[in-house]
């Protein structure tokens, strides 16, 4: 009897071998072929679209290992299983934090270990990507710089968070440099004065590293103008320097001691043409907004979806942030003019305060807004300064999101155009006591502090919701190329014929069309998601600007 039931479990197990060899051959079926579709694929839009030329050396390691076949066996695998992409997410970040903490709380980490501070051999040696990954949401921007693009790293069926030609819009020099090229150019195809007044997004800016800029400012500071100017309103410039400068560690208010040695190091305008420290003077605004006598900024969050073509969206939830020093115009007190959280911190450090912006627990509401505004509309109808109850909606977010897009179009030329690569940025805006509005800064990567526990949940919501957005692109785009690779393999399979025979320019144009980034094979953002739509070259005329932009002006 014993040998009976041995037997029956021996013969059991052997059912369920073929079977599960059975299922496993149908389930990878034309493996060989679909292997080798993939692989040109890779290759081919690796050739026509992103490509560095070389790994660049200046970034520290992620801690992940190279290695020549991932994006093969990656793509084949999720061609297989596409639960990996159409139902769930799979990411890792390598910096902590309240992105980290969202992502693991949300989606599949793939490597939860990982942490860039942990530099030593058997951590460099110890993780590889996972075939799963589809959305790395990392800090660093290594994966396209050390790794070879569409063999180790960004493969066809991968969306990544970052852009390596972000630095046109977040490097100070760059963002003010390319905002003139960019007038001129609109003043050039003979576009009228109002257009161009729309297009400027940031106040008016001497860039110190080219001689004709430096010797304008310079006779300007030299001026009895200007010494008029600082008597009746103060200071009249910031300076800031360019390149990964960030968290107000670069800027300078030009109080007269600050004025001085800007004169000195300058030799007053002479050494003009002779310095190359990418600095800029930009205009103080001096009537800013103000909230309980403390000056006022907010930032807006956006994200370029895509750079093939140009899709961007803007966070609906505003950070507002509130100088630490009550404002005076006239005051020396650098905490009462730049509104930095990097400079908070230095300030309550310096002061000896207990409280750690870093700490969830901590009370820093005289510190941080965590009012939307929707609070700042009815602040300004009740000081009658607006009479719209519907301002937010007819002025501040067109304008702020005209004024993203003209970022965006300033800089159009120079940005990496592919479908795999996005970029999340903060913009800075400033509103005037006569209710116009300056963009001051673009930053990258921005920061994402607990700070109040209503901006961490607001922040955690922010993540999610830029993972829905990559992943809806990301999505409809493995449909797309899904129905090619089926279309290739049946006709490699009809007409006997090797895949270079199949690939015809017609062919061709069907990968490029599929490779270009849009919502389609209904695919759909959320309902709940709260970025807004505000650029997709997708659309026709003025409607890939949201209608932000008329005809005339572009």
């Amino acid at each position: 009897m014993f040998g009976k039931v041995i037997v029956l479990i021996m013969s059991i197990l052997s059912l369920l071998l073929i079977y599960n060899f059975i299922r496993i051959s149908l389930v990878y079926k034309n493996k060989q072929e679909v292997d080798q579709i993939l692989t040109y694929l890779n290759k081919y839009l690796t050739t026509n679209y992103y490509a560095p030329p070389t790994n660049h050396t200046a970034y520290n390691s992620i801690l992940v290992k190279p290695e020549f076949d991932y994006c093969k066996r990656s793509d084949l695998y999720k061609f297989y299983h596409p639960d990996v992409i159409m139902t769930d997410t799979y990411t890792f970040r390598e910096a902590k934090g309240v992105i980290k903490e969202a992502l693991r709380s949300s989606y599949f980490d793939c490597i939860p270990q990982m942490y860039h501070k942990l530099r030593n051999t058997q951590t460099l040696s110890k993780h590889v990507l996972p075939e799963q990954l589809t959305l790395p949401f990392t800090y660093y921007d290594q994966l396209i710089h050390k790794f070879k693009v569409g063999q180790a790293s960004l493969c066809l069926f991968q969306k990544y968070n970052h852009l390596p030609s972000r630095h046109v819009l977040s490097h100070k020099d760059n963002l003010m440099n390319n905002q003139y090229k960019y007038i001129d150019s609109l003043r050039d195809k003979g576009i009228d004065q109002e257009c161009i007044n729309n297009a400027t997004f940031i106040p008016k800016t001497y860039r110190l590293f080219q001689k004709q800029d430096c010797k304008e400012f310079f006779d300007y500071l030299n001026s009895n103008e200007y010494q008029n100017k600082i008597a009746q309103d103060g200071p009249q410039f910031i300076t800031k320097v360019g390149l990964e400068v960030h968290r107000g560690r670069g800027i300078k208010v030009l109080f007269p001691e600050e004025t001085k040695k800007l004169q000195e190091t300058y030799k007053y305008g002479k050494r003009c043409g002779q310095d190359h420290s990418l600095l800029v003077a930009q205009q103080y605004i001096g009537n800013p907004m103000l909230y309980n006598n403390h000056k006022i900024e907010f930032r807006i969050y956006w994200v370029l979806a895509s750079t093939y073509p140009i899709i961007a969206y803007a966070y609906d939830k505003t950070l507002i942030r509130r100088c630490i020093a009550p404002f005076d115009k006239f005051s020396l007190n650098k905490e009462a003019h730049v509104c930095n959280t990097a400079i908070v911190k230095s300030t309550l450090k310096q002061r000896g305060s207990d409280l750690d912006l870093d700490d969830e627990n901590a009370d820093e509401s005289e510190l941080f807004i965590d009012w939307k505004l929707d609070y700042l509309q009815d602040l300004l109808l009740k000081q009658g300064k607006i009479k719209d109850r519907k301002w937010l909606q007819n002025y501040l977010y067109p304008t702020v999101d005209r004024m993203i897009i003209h970022a965006i179009k300033s800089v159009e030329g120079q940005i990496t155009r592919d479908s795999r690569l996005a970029e999340f940025f903060a913009a800075d805006f400033i509103l005037t006591d006569d209710l116009k509005i300056h963009i001051m800064e673009i930053n990258y990567n921005p920061q994402t502090l607990k700070t109040t526990p209503a901006r961490e949940q607001q922040h955690t919501k922010m993540t999610q919701d830029m993972i829905d957005i990559q992943n809806a692109y990301l999505r409809s785009k493995y449909l797309r190329f899904k129905k090619i690779i089926l279309k290739i393999l049946s006709k490699m399979q009809k007409d006997k014929r090797p895949l270079d025979y199949i690939i015809t320019p017609k062919i061709l144009e069907e990968i490029n069309a599929a490779y270009k980034d849009k919502l389609d094979q209904g695919i759909k953002l959320k309902d709940d998601n709260l970025f807004r739509l505000i650029m997709d070259e997708n659309l026709p005329g003025t409607k890939k600007y949201k209608d932000l932009i008329q005809t005339k002006c572009l």
